[in-house]
């Protein structure tokens, strides 16, 4: 309900005050942004569909907007966006990241692996690596889910979840022991987050 008031009150905006297009741009901009920390989607692609309407084809603005929808579990409005985020930046990490979440909604996990792997080459990030290792699994590709596991706590050696999914990985592939040993680093860490 706030967010219908804000919109209202950000529509008013315009008519009492003279504000540049960039200003509204960053009143719009901000809005979105903040709509999405607090979980307020819906509140969020209206002000981010109004920022790009003053700046479009912003690469930042569409990227947000992509993830309102994603979030919102508007998934063809995500792809969507996304692809367009990319048409305009595509050296965006976090764009490639999301579209492949997308794709993954969808089961495509070939096209979901594409993503990843475009995601890693521009900037490796251990959760990206996670992902990966996720579809990996499914596609019954073990060593390859070894492999990004690996990265990923390389990257990022204090996140339980990490741990668990490879104990579950070596478990799966008949690695019984090296899943006992990553499982007690998975409790650690955990007891430690």
């Amino acid at each position: 309900m706030l967010g219908l008031y804000l919109g209202k009150f950000f529509d008013k905006i315009e008519d009492f005050f003279s504000l540049t297009s960039e200003d509204l741009f960053k009143v719009y901009y901000n809005e979105g942004l903040d709509s999405i920390a607090c979980g307020k989607y819906n509140s969020a692609i209206v002000a981010l569909k109004k920022a790009n309407g003053l700046k479009p084809k912003k690469g930042k603005v569409l990227y947000q907007l992509g993830v309102a929808y994603f979030h919102n579990s508007m998934y063809e409005e995500a792809f969507r966006t996304f692809n367009k985020t990319l048409s305009v930046d595509p050296n965006n990490a976090a764009a490639h990241h999301y579209l492949g979440r997308v794709y993954e909604k969808e089961e495509a996990l070939d096209k979901a692996m594409e993503s990843y792997t475009a995601a890693i080459k521009i900037q490796p990030d251990a959760e990206m690596y996670y992902r990966m290792s996720l579809i990996q699994d499914k596609k019954g590709m073990h060593e390859a889910a070894i492999e990004s596991l690996c990265e990923a706590i390389k990257l990022d050696p204090q996140v339980s979840k990490y741990y668990y999914r490879l104990g579950l990985v070596y478990d799966s592939s008949n690695q019984h022991d090296k899943a006992v040993e990553v499982f007690k680093k998975a409790v650690e860490y955990e007891e430690a987050e």
